[in-house]
């Protein structure tokens, strides 16, 4: 049941451990508590270090009113459109390979052409979604196949 090597590593654990609670016990050194306890400053002394507020008796000669102030939550447009970017590539032959993939995964998937001033780029979307839980689903199937998707939001 037990072999060479079980107590050989029980030995080394229980000497490890004799060794660390010696070193344990030995390194508690009651002359290095203080001995006494400084006495406070006085109250002169805490008098001068403090500093002077004069906010509290100003606020009470100023009067100013509050109005409400509007909704900082953005509303978000009935058009608004969630899509997943899946890849951006140069060549127009990657797009459809990574579209065939997603095909495969059961996601419909576009490539959009657009050209910017570093040349152009072919995009594959998965999406318009019609709920956040079908776009969750969806990346998820592409997590799971090592595909990385980019969240994008459109407003139309």
């Amino acid at each position: 049941m037990f072999n060479g090597s079980h107590v050989s590593g029980f030995t080394v654990g229980l000497i490890v451990g004799v060794i660390a609670s010696l070193g344990v016990i030995g390194g508690i050194n009651p002359s290095a508590l203080p001995q006494s306890i400084t006495a406070a400053p006085s109250v002169d002394e805490e008098a001068n270090r403090q500093p002077s507020f004069t906010f509290f008796t100003t606020l009470e000669d100023e009067s100013f009113s509050v109005s409400p102030a509007p909704s900082s939550t953005p509303i978000e447009s009935k058009y608004t459109q969630y899509v997943l970017q899946a890849g951006s590539f140069r060549a127009s032959a990657d797009a459809d390979r990574r579209r065939g993939e997603l095909a495969l995964l059961g996601l419909e998937a576009a490539v959009e052409e657009i050209t910017t001033d570093t040349g152009t780029w072919h995009r594959v979307y998965i999406g318009p979604f019609e709920s956040r839980s079908a776009m969750a689903k969806a990346r998820s199937l592409t997590a799971q196949s090592d595909v990385d998707t980019l969240l994008l939001k459109r407003s139309q």
